[in-house]
């Protein structure tokens, strides 16, 4: 999976001094841009969503750690199925949190970002070999396709094994020990890079969240700037990777229409690649809308595109957004399989058409009517 996401913490910490210190932003001096208060966006935003996605997540990778050490010291199928339900649950809230990957998840000592702990799919003959080699720590660089969710997908499941089969890898195999070593480390490696990014979010840690809900402009280091780039990128990954990869599409071509790669699609191993995929896009939704965990509608991209008279791009956005999510609807599997067949290629292709054109009215004309730039790096041209 390709870097979309150039920023560092510092660039980002000090864009975000300079803004609060000054009286404006560079884009405040723009005339022809129509602009309204972004305070209760980023406030909305900041508190009511970012903080709360990170506490939960920290909370549920922590739960999925302690299980880790329960299941190594004594492995059963019971305590496999455990394991799983507390994996799921950390996968699927890593989904609502992707989006955020810029500030404290951007330290070069955290690296809590889609192309360091969400690289599909993963080696799986570099894991048995790293197994082999008895490692039992995770480095927090060059580890990307043998580390994170994937290769925890890898290790708890597998297409042609039993539940027994499993749990024998982690006591009766002849790298047991080693494999069960190896699991702790890629939780203990997820949980440190979590729990440093949900610290530095809140007020114990570097505070970021008061940062965010007081940097109101709409330069590069902005708040508004930064939550658009990786919203966006975001959704480019799912475009391109939970989608197109398997579809066999690369920058927007396909490559061959007579080959797809089922093995290639994100949590291969577990068939959770739907449901991550719709968890992902919904993450998108209620963070453009502003809307909580709780279901509160609070200040989003929806009301600030109306307080500047963009009513018709706001409905478009939205309506695209349930297109999308129609689409996904109607591929009622996982897209591993759903590729395979000719009709299910044809769902899973049209909703990557459909993520195609959200992504594309996200780039432009949002982008736009919001007065930021585009600024990760991609090369597909939208």
């Amino acid at each position: 999976m390709k870097n979309l996401i150039p920023n560092k913490f510092s660039i980002l910490f000090a864009g975000i001094c300079v803004c609060i210190l000054s009286c404006k932003s560079k884009d405040d001096h723009t005339s022809s841009l129509v602009q309204a208060d972004r305070k209760p966006l980023v406030e909305n935003l900041g508190n009511n969503l970012m903080l709360p996605r990170y506490t939960v997540l920290n909370t549920s990778i922590n739960d999925f750690d302690t299980e880790v050490q329960s299941f190594v010291t004594s492995p059963s199928i019971s305590g496999l199925e455990a394991l799983r339900a507390k994996f799921f649950d950390a996968y699927k809230k890593w989904e609502y949190a992707a989006q955020f990957n810029f500030g404290p998840a951007s330290v070069s000592t955290v690296m809590l970002q889609t192309e360091t702990i969400n690289v599909f799919p993963s080696d799986t003959a570099l894991i048995r070999t790293k197994i082999a080699q008895g490692i039992t720590t995770i480095p927090v660089t060059s580890s990307t396709t043998y580390s994170g969710f994937p290769a925890i997908d890898y290790l708890l499941y597998g297409k042609s094994l039993t539940e027994q089969q499993i749990v024998d890898s982690f006591t009766v195999a002849a790298t047991a020990a080693k494999r069960c070593n190896f699991l702790k480390a890629v939780s203990a490696s997820l949980k440190t890079k979590i729990n440093s990014t949900y610290l530095n979010w809140t007020a114990s840690g570097t505070n970021f969240v008061n940062l965010y809900t007081n940097n109101t402009g709409l330069d590069l280091g902005s708040s508004t700037s930064q939550t658009i780039n990786m919203m966006v990128a975001d959704l480019e990954n799912c475009k391109n990777y939970k989608l197109g990869i398997p579809l066999n599409i690369v920058h927007n071509t396909v490559i061959d229409a007579n080959v797809v790669n089922p093995f290639k699609t994100e949590a291969y191993h577990s068939d959770s690649s739907l449901v991550l995929l719709k968890a992902s896009i919904e993450a998108i939704r209620l963070l453009y809308m502003g809307i909580s965990a709780q279901g509160t509608d609070g200040k989003g991209f929806d009301d600030y595109l109306e307080a500047i008279g963009r009513t018709a791009l706001n409905v478009q956005i939205k309506n695209q957004i349930e297109l999308v999510q129609t689409k996904l609807n109607a591929i009622g599997g996982p897209i591993s399989i759903a590729v395979t067949t000719p009709a299910g290629k044809q769902k899973v292709t049209e909703a990557y058409n459909e993520t195609q054109n959200l992504l594309t009215v996200l780039k432009v004309d949002f982008a736009s009517a919001i007065g930021v730039v585009i600024s990760y790096g991609d090369t597909d041209g939208d």
